[in-house]
């Protein structure tokens, strides 16, 4: 995915000026910021397009999965899967599901009984099955456990590895998504997305910024 001279203004506040953006396909395209600089109005404007630069051909391939993308609560794990086998193909959902290991939650508990990395596993399993060429993350790893972080760090590298046509960005703070995810790196700074080779460079302009 490219777009030149990329301007993102939300309510009158200019949050990126006259920025590239250049995502790979194939590799985690990981993107870092402070809280407030904008990494979550670019998340949305993959779908919404407040920018007026995010063209349709864009727009009806991206698949967002962020805290605002919701998946039924009041349905157990179980139901759920049966809805998306009546929509999606069986054999991709059960590969999915093999990879996120959802074997291991209880079938039969309501969604919103579940713990929240349990409830992110099946928002991703949901979303990833509309099998769209742009995949956007937003911040999904935060506020999990660690052992939950790692379970879906290696779902990730395996999904990537399996679907390497497919465009991926990875929009977060938690820096140890960048060091278990190889890939590209970039630090919204001054209203620009810069990339950075090297991961731990990034990280020190990002502690330091």
């Amino acid at each position: 995915m490219n777009i030149a001279n990329y301007t993102l203004k939300v309510k009158g506040k200019t949050l990126l000026q006259d920025t590239d953006l250049h995502f790979s396909n194939g590799e985690m395209n990981h993107i870092v910021g402070k809280n407030g600089v904008g990494k979550s109005q670019l998340a949305k404007d993959f779908l919404l397009n407040n920018s007026k630069r995010i063209g349709k051909d864009i727009r009806k391939n991206v698949s967002l999965i962020s805290s605002s993308s919701n998946i039924p609560h009041d349905v157990s794990k179980d139901f759920l899967l049966n809805f998306l086998s009546e929509k999606f193909d069986s054999e991709m959902i059960n590969k999915i599901a093999s990879l996120l290991n959802l074997d291991n939650i209880d079938g039969k508990v309501l969604i919103k009984n579940l713990s929240d990395g349990q409830k992110q596993k099946l928002k991703l399993l949901s979303f990833l099955l509309e099998d769209k060429n742009i995949i956007v993350l937003d911040e999904i790893t935060n506020s999990l456990d660690k052992k939950t972080v790692m379970e879906i760090h290696r779902f990730l590298k395996k999904y990537i590895q399996e679907n390497p046509e497919k465009t991926i960005i990875n929009i977060t703070h938690d820096l140890s998504d960048l060091k278990a995810i190889e890939g590209h790196y970039y630090i919204f700074n001054n209203q620009k997305i810069e990339k950075y080779n090297s991961v731990d460079k990034l990280i020190e302009v990002y502690i330091n910024e």
